[in-house]
């Protein structure tokens, strides 16, 4: 395989990895924490999409300060259907999957209302090309990727390095033991699900960028979330890490040689083939 196409390959796989990353680490640490699979993830990450829209081409304002913008409302709105439809299934993870998943129908056919039911592209903010050597690279990608890294590094470093992320690791251990220690266990799971469905508006808002956006554009990403914590372990955040690389890294090498389809099918072949060998994913702890 020669440079000139292998450097194009890893630069397309980086790209996706971060984002899959970034829309996993949400789905994965809500149920972490909450007990909680939260089939309405790819929802809010649409819901992110279309706020930048809106943001972008009704208040014009600067791209800079759309995207977060765009992330905090996904976050800010999860809070009342957080009340109303997760917050009394806590740690029932039958009855808050099955209302999940018309929390998701809800959501996509309440944006068909608003939006009508067709595609429509975000206006991209760098219609450029960077050059470095021989190779070019789209400038959009590149903003793309730097922006999911650094979201990346901020939500690392606020779990790791601030009191509110403490306590959602010791409530991730044992919730009874962070009970005992005076941790309010219900605002950590409010703080929980606001950063996750934040982190999927924020992924979402770059998915949409890169390629299309649509009331029923949810599924992606939740099924992307879906495969990748399957790989790295239901509730692992490392897990999340690595089953996004591994998922962008083998979706943009067989992409590129054998077809999208090709790629589908590898993906979900892995899921399988994991889940019969190890089903509690390749960082994942086996419980009980």
């Amino acid at each position: 395989m020669s440079v000139d196409l292998l450097v194009p390959i890893l630069f397309n796989g980086m790209s996706l990895s971060a984002i899959y990353i970034l829309v996993a680490l949400g789905f994965t640490l809500v149920f972490g924490i909450m007990r909680v699979v939260n089939f309405a993830h790819g929802e809010f990450a649409m819901m992110g999409g279309f706020w930048l829209l809106f943001l972008l081409t009704r208040l014009h304002l600067s791209y800079w300060v759309v995207l977060p913008l765009a992330a905090v409302l996904v976050g800010v709105s999860s809070l009342l259907p957080e009340q109303l439809v997760f917050r009394p299934l806590y740690g029932q993870e039958l009855p808050s999957m099955i209302a999940a998943l018309g929390l998701s129908v809800a959501i996509s056919e309440g944006a068909v209302i608003v939006f009508g039911v067709h595609e429509r592209n975000i206006p991209s903010a760098f219609q450029g090309l960077f050059m470095l050597g021989r190779f070019t690279f789209p400038e959009d990608r590149l903003v793309v990727m730097a922006i999911a890294l650094a979201a990346l590094a901020a939500f690392w470093a606020f779990v790791r390095f601030t009191r509110i992320g403490l306590a959602l690791r010791t409530v991730a251990q044992d919730r009874e033991i962070a009970e005992v220690q005076g941790i309010d266990t219900r605002a950590t799971y409010r703080i929980t699900f606001f950063l996750a469905t934040m982190m999927a508006g924020l992924g979402g808002a770059l998915f949409a960028q890169i390629y299309a956006l649509s009331p029923y554009m949810g599924s992606v990403p939740l099924m992307k979330a879906f495969i990748i914590v399957i790989i790295g372990g239901l509730g692992s955040v490392p897990g999340a890490a690595l089953g996004g690389v591994l998922l962008g890294m083998s979706e943009s090498f067989l992409g590129t040689f054998f077809g999208a389809s090709v790629a589908e099918f590898a993906s979900f072949g892995a899921i399988i083939l994991l889940l019969v060998l190890r089903p509690w994913g390749l960082l994942g702890t086996p419980e009980g």
